[in-house]
């Protein structure tokens, strides 16, 4: 089927608010020299040839499967693992020098999160070259736990997760038959998880787009639930018509996750999304911004209350041309603090916590506001924005995943020119907030 001129009005919309999730299958990353080839097909090809030498047997009919051949491959005399993940690092490295063009237009649009089941970088250099500078890329381990520090995703900062592992971490790509049955065990278990920074990005609000994922692959049932998807969610993936999915795996699909198949190739269904993007956003070009509600949590001593009365001086020409809504307990209000409070959080947009030393010696705060801002930030996804005030320990708190405005390194107070901080803080939260 096609998509409707109303689903195709609401998957732009959801881009542009950054409710949209991108999730890449190893379709998606195809040669540049034979764009119907799968870069994994063309990997698996690769073993057999090598197998072939060795006088190793293998099913001609499998030589397209990765996971069948690189098994296969360990079967060889004295063959180590080392030796598949050499292969497999060098033949990537060659076969990905350009990448396919729907990947730059993919990368002119705002998301904020893709989920990357192939280890290429087609994408993050799409990203760095469209000018995302702060592109970020994290990966999935499923062998053993990394204490690796990734920043939530944001406009500013976007992330590419690659959940099957990475090239610079050979030891982490799924591979063979073995591997997948071990990936699919310890991601569902969570054992190593995936990381709160990642998993808080998906939940009932969001829409997703699937590009080149094979769905008569059980993998995907398992994993879909392991990342919350649901019946709730907005999905669509492109299929062409030559690639018929069973009506067992469909109806599953649609029944379980309310997914969208629209007939069209990825390169087709991109260069579509692409067009109508563009002219969603010069339709809307000079509209007022979406009301964004924020809540400010901070201690009220008398530094942090000034300094949150003049950073609300700086957000007041978004107050006035309704574009913002700002809350803090310095406000006029009636009824209970501590009520008021939870109420505002739980309708907010974002929040943003004033951090000094006495923001963690507030009970109210440490105690009640900010674990229900955290709570509805791994809910439903309510952005957390830390204010650097006055220095203090963040990457010793819950905040340390969060990005830190102005500058981790720069709290407020140290800056000559407390105007030219806020004014740094306000340009960066309309990026975060609106863009």
């Amino acid at each position: 089927m096609q998509l409707s001129e109303r689903q195709w009005k609401t998957l732009v919309k959801d881009i542009q608010q950054q409710r949209c999730i991108l999730l890449l299958g190893d379709g998606a990353a195809v040669s540049t020299s034979s764009p119907t080839e799968r870069l994994s097909a063309l990997l698996a090809t690769h073993l057999g040839r090598q197998m072939e030498a060795e006088n190793v047997a293998f099913e001609p009919d499998q030589s397209a499967n990765l996971a069948y051949m690189a098994q296969r491959f360990l079967s060889a005399p004295k063959m180590r693992r080392i030796d598949l993940e050499d292969e497999a690092t060098d033949f990537y490295e060659a076969a990905t020098r350009k990448a396919p063009g729907y990947y730059q237009k993919l990368a002119a649009l705002p998301f904020q999160l893709a989920v990357n089941l192939s280890p290429d970088d087609y994408l993050l250099r799409a990203w760095k070259a469209a000018g995302k500078a702060g592109a970020q890329t994290a990966y999935y381990n499923f062998r053993k736990e990394k204490n690796e520090g990734i920043d939530a995703p944001n406009p500013s900062k976007p992330l590419i997760y690659n959940l099957l592992g990475a090239l610079a971490d050979p030891e982490s790509l799924v591979l063979t038959q073995e591997d997948r049955v071990d990936f699919i065990k310890n991601v569902v278990k969570g054992n190593p998880g995936i990381p709160n920074a990642v998993m808080s990005h998906f939940d009932e609000r969001k829409t997703y787009i699937f590009l080149g994922l094979n769905l008569e692959n059980w993998d995907y049932r398992l994993l879909f639930d392991t990342l919350q998807l649901s019946r709730e969610n907005l999905s669509f993936l492109p299929q062409p018509g030559a690639q018929v999915l069973s009506p067992e795996a469909r109806s599953f699909f649609e029944d379980r996750y309310h997914l969208i198949f629209t007939e069209s190739d990825i390169a087709g269904f991109v260069e579509n999304l692409a067009t109508r993007y563009a002219e969603f956003a010069a339709e809307n070009a000079g509209t007022p911004a979406a009301l964004k509600k924020v809540v400010i949590l901070f201690n009220r001593n008398d530094a942090d209350s000034r300094m949150v009365q003049a950073l609300t001086d700086h957000l007041n020409p978004w107050i006035k041309r309704g574009a913002l809504e700002l809350w803090h307990m310095d406000m006029p209000f009636a009824g209970d603090t501590d009520q008021e409070t939870r109420s505002r959080i739980a309708e907010a947009d974002a929040v943003l916590p004033i951090l000094s030393a006495d923001f963690w010696t507030d009970d109210d705060i440490s105690s009640a506001w900010l674990p229900e801002a955290l709570h509805h930030q791994r809910q439903r996804g309510l952005r957390i924005i830390p204010i650097l005030h006055r220095a203090c320990d963040v990457e010793g708190s819950e905040l340390a995943a969060f990005q830190v405005l102005p500058d981790l390194a720069r709290p407020v107070r140290t800056w000559s020119d407390e105007d030219e901080a806020l004014k740094t803080i306000v340009v960066q939260l309309k990026k975060l907030l609106y863009d």
